[in-house]
């Protein structure tokens, strides 16, 4: 899929690639609505994983990555849900912004 704002660092597509480079050859659910979903079936692993790239409204692209993932957590408690993005100022930021025990509440990651 080509992202309209680009697929360089670090707009949504690089992130994109890299995740699905990180993930090569795990199983894949493509029945979701999540940017990517990969499974260890053999282990019992599970990752749910939204990707945002940076753009001019970085909160806003946070804030909705966050929605994306709270409204996908149907796999249960086991599974990890993850926001993909660029390691920026911009993005760490946001990032710290989440309290740990939230992050730990929803293993989110």
């Amino acid at each position: 899929m080509r992202h309209p704002l680009g697929e360089e660092f670090p707009r949504e597509g690089f992130v994109q690639r890299a995740i699905e480079a990180h993930f090569a050859g795990w199983e894949r659910d493509e029945t979701t609505t999540a940017d990517l979903v990969c499974l260890d079936v053999d282990r019992g692993v599970t990752w749910v994983i939204e990707a945002k790239g940076e753009t001019a409204a970085v909160g806003l692209d946070f804030r909705t990555g966050l929605g994306q993932l709270l409204a996908g957590m149907t796999r249960g408690r086991k599974a990890n849900y993850v926001l993909a993005m660029p390691d920026t100022p911009a993005f760490e930021g946001q990032r710290a912004a989440v309290s740990d025990w939230v992050r730990r509440a929803l293993n989110l990651w």
